[in-house]
């Protein structure tokens, strides 16, 4: 297909409606909010052993605010295990008030930032992820407006090229589409506007790996035959109109999913933010003083124990965003399955009573690392918070068998001192990791977390 071509109306800029209509949408209400209501002690009831209170719900309902778990720019990017928003804005409704202070250090795509600006809590975000400040950044713009086909036709017609630092490019990518690529991301990384370029980057980030061989429904980068078809069949016919097409709808969605999170901010408050992302969180946290490092309540979704490499489930979109072959490489040998971590007293018995079921020594190996890195940052961090931890986990299994994450996490802390007040039972409705009927590290059936576990403790008086 010729770019030049008037037959198409985004590339020929005869189409009905250039511009988003900002405001058509505004005259959209803001979702009803239902006051908060807390659970009644009465309602918490202690398990079998009498150690632990826990209590099922079902956070996607407690929280009307927040209509959907993929609402506004909560939606914006499919990260693996994402953070749901309505665990982070009942804990805040909670626990939470204007002015108080949040900090996430295993913060993902930055939901809790997210939730802390709309009820004008200041907080601080951290993650390994570089991705973290990238998606925090677009997902809180405000929205302004844009001639959408301009955009795409620039892009598709950009005289600037532009490729990753990528040994493995053509493996990943047809050849014909090579070319294209180039010149759409060459128009991103070097458009004159950061607003444009931001704007641009989730779409050109799906539309790339949708023209890619690589299986979204694996955790790691992986070619498979569902995956050429699906590229085989977008290459039909005149691919680029279509590529175009996609491009455009894409940045629609956008600002629509911009539009939404500012529907919910309302009025906004004045929140200062904090993002760090590419740094190991441990690390941070290890350089925190409780002297001048404070913050009112610790919201978290740890990683999986069972699914901690991030960084190579992002490894694609890393490689468009400009971050080197070396720079990723660096970055993955600091997530938790393989960078040495300094061993902790892990105050808990249910740990040490399964940790010794666990006959292979790399599992064992893995399962200690996990709660080293885990606990070793929350350990820190602890003594600089003032009022809660909140910790989300579920109960990932090792060999088939179920780790009660949540009552390690919960002893450990009871341990050192803090009050557990309830952990919250939410059952899973959706998923985002990779799929597979058995695991094909092991031949057994995978068998999925049913539940996850909102873990709160209180620091004692």
């Amino acid at each position: 297909m010729n770019p030049e071509s008037a037959e198409h109306p985004i590339l020929s800029g005869s189409v009905a409606e250039p511009k988003f209509d900002v405001g058509a949408l505004t005259q959209a209400e803001l979702p009803m909010s239902v006051p908060y209501q807390p659970i009644r002690k009465a309602d918490l009831q202690p398990d079998s052993g009498g150690t632990q209170r826990e209590v099922e719900v079902f956070f996607r309902k407690m929280v009307p605010r927040i209509p959907s778990t993929t609402y506004g720019t909560f939606g914006l990017y499919r990260y693996p295990a994402k953070f749901i928003p309505q665990v982070v804005a009942y804990t805040i409704e909670a626990y939470g008030a204007p002015g108080k202070r949040v900090i996430d250090p295993f913060a993902g795509s930055g939901t809790t930032g997210l939730v802390a600006r709309l009820y004008g809590l200041d907080y601080d975000l951290w993650d390994l992820n570089p991705l973290l400040e990238v998606l925090h950044a677009i997902a809180v713009m405000p929205v302004q407006i844009v001639d959408i086909s301009a955009i795409v036709r620039e892009a598709m017609r950009s005289e600037r090229n532009w490729l990753p630092r990528w040994s493995n490019m053509e493996y990943w990518y047809p050849a014909q589409v090579i070319p294209l690529l180039a010149r759409v991301w060459g128009y991103h990384h070097y458009h004159h506007d950061t607003y444009v370029r931001n704007l641009l980057t989730v779409p050109l980030l799906k539309i790339t790996r949708a023209f890619s061989f690589n299986d979204p429904q694996r955790q790691k980068l992986s070619r498979s035959p569902k995956a050429i078809q699906r590229v085989k069949s977008l290459l039909e016919g005149e691919w680029e109109q279509r590529f175009a097409q996609m491009l455009h709808d894409e940045l629609v969605t956008v600002l629509q999913k911009m539009h939404e999170y500012q529907k919910l901010v309302g009025e906004p408050y004045e929140v200062k933010a904090n993002v760090v992302s590419g740094v190991d969180s441990l690390q941070l946290a290890t350089h925190c003083d409780p002297s001048w490092c404070r913050w009112d309540i610790l919201i978290t979704s740890p990683p999986y124990l069972q699914a901690q490499e991030y960084i190579r489930c992002s490894k694609m979109d890393l490689f468009w965003l400009g971050y080197s072959e070396e720079h990723i490489r660096s970055l993955a040998k600091q997530e938790l399955p393989y960078k040495q971590v300094e061993p902790i007293a892990v105050r808990s018995e249910t740990y040490e009573r399964y940790r010794q079921t666990i006959e292979e020594a790399h599992l064992r190996q893995m399962y200690q690392r996990y709660f080293y890195a885990v606990l070793g940052t929350l350990d820190h961090l602890a003594e600089c918070i003032t009022e809660r931890l909140c910790l989300f986990v579920g109960p990932a299994t090792v060999r088939g068998r179920s780790i009660p994450i949540d009552r390690i996490f919960a002893e450990h802390f009871v341990a050192k001192g803090w009050e557990h007040e309830v952990t919250l039972i939410d059952k899973i409705a959706a998923r985002v990791m990779f799929r597979s009927k058995v695991n094909p590290a092991t031949g057994i059936e995978d068998k999925r977390m049913p539940t996850e576990h909102l873990v709160i403790l209180r620091r004692s008086a």
